[in-house]
């Protein structure tokens, strides 16, 4: 997959220009956090509450100097996220922005505006797939004997290129987060899951697999 800019910048630009507009800046990806860094060229606006999908996305925020820290859900996903933001605040009117990307899951937007808030989704970045046959051209050089998979699209886009079964060969495969798990599972493809949706939480996984392997 491709990080490529949506396909119309107005709205991220818009939506950075006037940020205090907003109660809660919600962002589902460290990418759509770099988007907003780079549409943005003031500080941060006092008052306004942020959350992240994950520690890398929280990462990301506290080094734009948020206050107070973002909130993060207590396991990967917007799941989590959402079942932490439900009780957090008095929904009713306030004024979410969250910045997503083309075809996301929509969990934590249909919860807040089932919960009553006006909600704002602004595309922050696209991904594109690339061509097919670069993907197995690109496979079939690496010889690869495990994956890392960061999103259930990236699953998707890989299946279709090299197979189900090529997948399934591997020593082993590692869904960074439990959506991307879910994807897989839905595949009959068999992976394991980091504690932290983090790729250096994925390494230290492939590590402890590896370590398994070769013990007495």
């Amino acid at each position: 997959m491709l990080e490529v800019p949506p396909s119309d910048p107005g709205p991220i630009s818009r939506a950075a220009t006037h940020l205090d507009a907003f109660d809660w800046v919600i962002c589902a990806s460290a990418r759509a956090v770099r988007a907003l860094e780079l549409a943005r060229s003031r500080p941060w606006p006092a008052g306004v509450r942020t959350a992240a999908v994950g520690e890398a996305t929280a990462r990301a925020l506290e080094a734009l100097g948020v206050i107070p820290p973002p909130v993060v859900g207590p396991d990967a996903g917007a799941d989590a996220l959402w079942s932490t933001l439900a009780d957090l605040d008095t929904w009713p009117g306030r004024r979410v922005l969250v910045l997503s990307t083309p075809g996301g899951r929509t969990t934590l937007v249909d919860g807040l505006r089932g919960a009553g808030a006006a909600v704002e989704v602004v595309d922050a970045y696209a991904m594109a797939a690339r061509d097919a046959a670069d993907i197995r051209d690109d496979w079939a050089r690496a010889r690869a004997d495990a994956a890392v998979l960061a999103s259930p699209r990236a699953a998707a886009t890989l299946v279709a290129a090299v197979g189900r079964e090529a997948l399934a060969a591997l020593r082993a495969v590692v869904a960074i987060g439990p959506t991307t798990a879910r994807e897989l599972a839905a595949m009959g493809i068999a992976c394991v899951v980091p504690e932290r949706a983090a790729f250096d939480a994925a390494a230290a996984t492939l590590a402890s697999l590896q370590t398994a392997e070769v013990a007495p």
